[in-house]
């Protein structure tokens, strides 16, 4: 309040100032102390300027200021107003003001002793602003109070504009609690206006709230707007995700990168040099600060050294892209190319001449091997044979047509082989026969037969020569008799006469010269294959027979195999065949535990072989095995032995011959020696040959009883004084025993030595083999007769009883005067009869 001091009638007037806001109280003060202690209030009364008449009043008379009465106007106040004397000053409150109630009040106080007093108050009614607008720099309105967005960097102006108020409000930016503009204009009698500007938007005023106020007063809260900044964003950073290694070519990888503080989200571009990759996809996290983007890639070996870059733009601004990249290290398997050495001409490389190939090479990582392969087998250092390796080249010193073919070389590195252009070697030597073609023809007197003569040459031989040699003449073949391809030439050959039977000889030409040796080819008569040989049974089950042989000579012409199977029950019949192109045959379908006779042949086209004869069994099934163990043991045990040896069936009556021919003379050899022991002290020679037994076992082998000079009968060791009886059972002995033959035969003593003969003369003994002889050696002896001077002679390889041993067999070579001597046609023991 701002008293002031006026003068009237009545006196002293006080003059003072208050304020209120529209709809809020006003407070009009009022000084009712009374100037003496003993003087009190009698009435209060207001009024207004401008009313004739009170406004309010109270009365205290008679009674005290609290208990005074009070009275309104009511078209004035509407019962708005309420005197207050218990405050200092003492004041009439009025409520809701309104505008009409502003103006100069009075208040008049009449005392009981004192003169009375006037007051006057100028009450002031305060109009607060009407309303604010905020507009951006074109003047519109901002939808949601959402300004922007705006690009960093940009400079944007904010209005306010308050209207209405009394008196005009002021009009300030805030930004929380920050004044940031207070220059505000008056554009009319109702309005204000600020204008905010902001210089160079950065990142920190993303989502910044302005606020503008208005305010007339300090009793209410200024009225106010607020606004949210948007802005868009340069991406603040680019990397790609992990670590730049070596990528291996044709390999499919996923490579990110990620990308932060661009607003809204960036548009990423992946580049691989200057080319843009679009496999790419993209996610954005929750809060929209970073986007990452996934590039799908599938590198080639063109790749390497090339940059791959991940780059963002925000496209709202321009100049806002970043980015960064790789430079790419593709891993690959080598790249290889094979060539000859440049000073050589691969049309034509002739034997003897130096070849080398370079290998060239791309990779990387670089190569830790180089191999080199020759018609897909590996090449070898051999310098001593002609081949040399060195880095990546290969030579190959006087070459010859085996060195032909196709090269290549292989690098290695981690990521694996490379193999290079398969490069051809082809090298031009002279016509060779080709290896593999028969040499024997076999053909009738009057057939005709097709001769082919095939060489090797490069270039191919067209130039064929003939010629017929036999033990008279040689005759070289017209040239309408054959006919002349590449490598090939085929004569049209038909003997005659006996004479037309000898070799055939075959030349052929090329540009590098004739063939140094002919083909041959020996022109025979015709006629049946030989028998199949070593023939053997394998591979038997309970259906099934096999058999392999070793063919024989073909007749002279193409030859193939038959087996005929024959069952050997009460008759034999026919049960199955089996042809082959080779010497190995096997029979299925068989009854199981059946015995048969197997038939082989050699068949050309002049007929079959004799046949080789076996006699063999299948197994039987294991349902139908009821016969005894014994029994069954020595059935297999026969049909073996037959199936091994077929020729052995035939010589089983004269094995038993010979059985019981040697279990006799075991018996008699046994009963002799125990005689001749019994006449020892009656033979003076036999008795000091006994007591010098130990004597003589220990003398050379050549020594006996007596000394060499008193032993004329040395005869040498031989086998010519044998039978053919004797022959046929050392055949057969060799055939059934083979094992114990050898050895004998093995036995043999050297040249050196000397085999000695028993001679049985009247009066005198004989000394056994058993001291004569060494250990395993058998003595051959040989008997005289006094009376006929005939010799008898033991084969030094004869077995008695089945045994090989001398020691053992004890066999004692005398005559027997009653009956002469005998003979045994077995071979066991030979002897004469006179």
């Amino acid at each position: 309040m701002h008293p002031c001091d006026c003068s009237s009638s009545s006196g002293v007037v006080m003059v003072s100032h208050t304020e209120a806001v529209f709809g809020g109280v006003a407070k009009l003060p009022c000084d009712v102390t009374p100037p003496a202690k003993a003087d009190r209030v009698h009435l209060v009364i207001w009024y207004k300027e401008g009313l004739p008449s009170p406004i309010y009043s109270v009365d205290a008379r008679n009674m005290t200021m609290e208990g005074g009465r009070h009275w309104s106007e009511e078209r004035a106040l509407g019962g708005r107003a309420f005197f207050q004397s218990n405050t200092d000053p003492a004041r009439l409150t009025i409520e809701s003001v309104k505008d009409t109630d502003g103006g100069v009040y009075r208040c008049r106080v009449d005392f009981r002793k004192s003169p009375t007093r006037n007051t006057k108050v100028n009450l002031t009614v305060i109009l607060p602003p009407d309303k604010l607008a905020v507009l951006d720099e074109k003047g519109a309105h901002i939808p949601h109070y959402i300004l922007g967005p705006y690009n960093e960097g940009a400079t944007v102006d904010i209005t306010c504009i308050s209207t209405g108020g009394r008196p005009l409000p002021r009009v300030t930016w805030w930004q929380e609690n920050a004044l940031l503009d207070d220059s505000y204009e008056v554009i009319s009698d109702r309005k204000v206006k600020n204008v905010l500007r902001v210089s160079q938007l950065e990142r920190r005023h993303l989502h910044a709230v302005f606020t503008c106020q208005a305010s007339n007063n300090n009793y209410l809260a200024p009225i106010s707007s607020s606004v949210t900044l948007d802005l868009n964003l340069k991406p603040l950073t680019v990397r790609m995700v992990g670590e730049n290694k070596p990528l291996s070519a044709d390999k499919t990888y996923e490579i990110s990168c990620e990308v932060r503080g661009a607003r809204p989200p960036p548009f990423i571009t992946w580049w691989k040099g200057s080319a843009q990759l679009r496999n790419t996809r993209e996610t954005t996290s929750s809060d929209g600060n970073k986007t990452t983007s996934t590039l799908i890639l599938v590198p080639t070996i063109e790749d390497s050294g090339k940059y791959l870059s991940c780059r963002a733009v925000n496209t709202l601004i321009p100049d806002s892209g970043i980015e960064d990249g790789w430079k790419l290290n593709i891993f690959h398997v080598p790249i290889v190319t094979l060539e000859l050495g440049s000073n050589l001409n691969g049309s034509w490389i002739r034997e003897g001449v130096d070849v080398y190939f370079e290998c060239n090479i791309k990779s990387n990582p670089w190569v830790y091997k180089v191999s080199w392969r020759h018609n897909g087998n590996i090449v070898v250092n051999n310098p001593s044979g002609g081949i040399i390796l060195a880095n990546q080249s290969l030579v190959l010193q006087s070459v010859d047509r085996s060195k032909g073919g196709l090269y290549t070389c292989v690098a290695s590195n981690g990521e694996g082989d490379g193999e290079s252009n398969p490069l051809l070697l082809n090298i031009k030597f002279s016509p060779v026969c080709r290896p593999g073609q028969g040499n024997v023809v076999g053909v009738g007197k009057g057939e005709t037969a097709k001769i082919p003569c095939e060489v090797e040459a490069n270039p191919p031989s067209t130039d064929f020569t003939w010629r017929f040699n036999n033990t008279g003449e040689s005759i070289e073949i017209a040239g309408n008799q054959f006919s002349s391809e590449p490598n090939h030439s085929v004569i049209t050959y038909t003997p005659h006469t006996e004479h037309d039977f000898g070799t055939l000889l075959c030349w052929a030409r090329n540009p590098l010269g004739t063939m140094g040796r002919p083909c041959a080819f020996h022109i025979i008569p015709a006629g049946r294959p030989d028998t199949l040989l070593n023939c053997t049974l394998v591979n038997q089950t309970e259906t099934a027979l096999g058999i392999e042989c070793s063919e024989g000579f073909d007749g002279g012409l193409p030859q193939y195999f038959l087996v005929e199977v024959f069952s050997q029950g009460t008759g034999k019949a026919y049960v199955s065949n089996v042809t082959s192109a080779s010497p190995s045959l096997t029979v299925t379908g068989l009854p199981p535990g059946g015995t048969y006779e197997v038939h082989a042949y050699a068949v050309n086209a002049k007929g079959r072989s004799d046949a080789t004869v076996l006699h063999a069994y299948t197994l039987k099934s294991p349902q139908k095995q009821t016969e005894s163990p014994g029994k069954s043991s020595l059935t297999v045990r026969w049909l073996l032995f037959t199936a091994v040896s077929p020729g052995a069936m035939e010589l089983v009556p004269i094995i038993g011959i010979l059985a019981g021919v040697v279990v006799t003379l075991v018996s008699i050899a046994i009963c002799a020696v125990l005689a001749l022991r019994c006449r020892e002290s009656r033979t003076k020679n036999c008795r000091y040959e006994t007591d010098k037994l130990s004597d003589i076992k220990q003398r050379p082998l050549n020594q006996s009883c007596e000394s060499l000079e008193n032993n004329p009968d040395i005869i040498p060791l031989s086998t010519e004084f044998q039978d053919s009886e004797d022959k046929l059972l050392d055949k057969v002995n060799s055939k059934l025993y083979p094992t114990d033959i050898n050895i004998i035969n093995s036995t043999k003593p050297p040249k050196s030595d000397v085999t000695y003969a028993d001679l049985n003369l009247a009066g005198s003994c004989s000394v056994y083999s058993e001291l004569l002889s060494p250990r395993g050696e058998p003595t051959v002896y040989a008997q005289i007769n006094p009376g006929h001077h005939r010799l008898n002679h033991i084969p030094h390889h004869t077995t008695v009883n089945g045994c090989n041993n001398p020691r053992r067999c004890d066999t004692l070579g005398r005559s027997n005067p009653a009956h002469g001597s005998s003979t045994s046609r077995m071979g066991v023991v030979t002897t004469t009869r006179f």
